[in-house]
């Protein structure tokens, strides 16, 4: 008995230590893994397509925003019958983004069609395709989403045969890849054979804080020390030589320290993504539902941005909760709403019984997530249980293009339920 236990912890043991994904640092690895593509046997050319479509206008859009009128997506298909996988793109990003096209080399080359989506955060998708404008409340994101896939799928089908339905998403685009799989339980228009969420939030009111905080402290609370930190890592990467992404995999810390780049900066430039889409989201929620925030008046369709931008001034998501979502809700809905009730709309607790039960879904998420609480990670294990996959560290997306990585996500898609 002695014997046969010894067996099961040596096993165990080198199973542990048998991850070796190279950039330990979950801050490093945020940077530099999410993307990377660290993988063997992916094509680096696709036959992707981009194409464009219209949604009923619920209100009239801005002249300055006309160029985003038409829904934009990406598509790339076999030339047989083969199944299909959504791929939902993370906070802000386009279905055109770097990381989305990796998926969606990494799927083809796996034998799936693949149609990349652009986060309901997305400029296009806020000014094309959100009902309401008001995005955060998971439901309303889904149903947004939602209603795109349905338009994409009769114009796919068109094209080429389509065996099953599957969807996956990262970040964000992970926490709404299982909304929109839990409406489709509802309206049995894809039944998706396999749901996949990578590094997903668990709260977005609660992870968009976490970034906020992030760059803030990072910048002591004064975004001037922004401008002075950029300028000092851009004079030291400009005489860095042989500086590359595999050096950096081989050994970042050495590099990152002969540049002068501390942790606190890396915390700065992860914060500074989110902050950019931040900015965005609150400028153009508040002007498409003239909340007023920061343009009291119509802005005309070449006039110079600069004055509206400075009026933004680095808003957070915090701002948006507070001076867009709170104030819309309240007129619309109830005049008592406060910023935990709207934070509610925002957390996976909402279909909690769905996703116990959702055998088609899996999640895979890392030790040292930087978007994730303690309680939410003990979330993500009681709620998926064995169908939950979490790796020792990786960061926020950082492993995500990793072999090992890669080759789990693979074969949870091909088992399917």
């Amino acid at each position: 008995m002695k014997k046969l236990f010894l067996f099961l912890f040596l096993t165990m043991g080198l199973n542990l230590l048998a991850y070796d994904f190279p950039l330990k640092d979950p801050y490093i690895a945020t940077v530099f893994g999410s993307s990377t593509l660290m993988a063997k046997g992916i094509q680096e050319k696709i036959p992707l397509k981009y194409y464009t479509t219209n949604f009923v206008d619920t209100r009239e859009i801005p002249a300055n925003l006309e160029y985003q009128d038409d829904y934009k997506f990406t598509v790339a298909l076999q030339d047989k019958k083969a199944p299909l996988v959504f791929i939902l793109s993370g906070t802000g990003s386009s279905a055109s983004s770097l990381k989305t096209q990796y998926f969606q080399r990494i799927f083809y080359s796996a034998g799936y069609h693949v149609v990349g989506i652009s986060s309901i955060m997305n400029a296009n998708s806020l000014v094309s395709l959100s009902f309401e404008k008001i995005p955060g409340n998971l439901i309303n994101d889904g149903m947004d989403l939602y209603r795109a896939l349905e338009k994409i799928k009769p114009f796919v089908e068109s094209k080429v045969a389509v065996e099953n339905y599957n969807i996956m998403g990262y970040s964000l685009g992970g926490t709404h890849s299982a909304v929109v799989s839990f409406l489709d339980s509802k309206e049995k228009v894809f039944d998706f054979k396999n749901v996949f969420m990578v590094n997903p939030a668990v709260n977005l009111f609660d992870s968009a804080s976490l970034l906020d905080n992030m760059f803030d402290k990072s910048v002591n609370y004064n975004v001037d020390n922004f401008f002075i930190k950029i300028n000092e890592i851009l004079t030291a990467l400009s005489y860095s030589q042989g500086t590359s992404v595999d050096n950096f995999t081989k050994n970042p810390a050495k590099i990152l320290k002969d540049l002068k780049i501390s942790e606190n900066e890396l915390k700065m430039g992860i914060g500074l993504v989110f902050r950019l889409n931040a900015i965005d989201v609150n400028f153009l929620t508040d002007y498409s539902n003239q909340m007023k925030n920061y343009s009291d008046y119509k802005i005309e369709k070449y006039e110079n941005m600069g004055k509206y931008f400075e009026r933004v001034n680095f808003a957070t998501f915090g701002d948006y909760i507070e001076k867009i979502a709170v104030p819309y809700y309240q007129e619309r809905y109830n005049k008592n709403m406060t910023v935990k009730d709207v934070a509610k709309f925002s957390d996976l607790k909402i279909i909690d019984n769905y996703l116990k039960n959702a055998k088609n879904i899996k999640v895979v998420t890392n030790k040292d997530e930087i978007i994730l609480t303690k309680a939410h990670l003990n979330y993500l294990k009681k709620t998926f249980g064995d169908r939950l996959h979490i790796y020792p560290y990786g960061g926020h997306c950082g492993n995500m293009f990793y072999q090992e990585n890669i080759d789990y996500m693979l074969n949870a898609m091909k088992e399917g339920r």
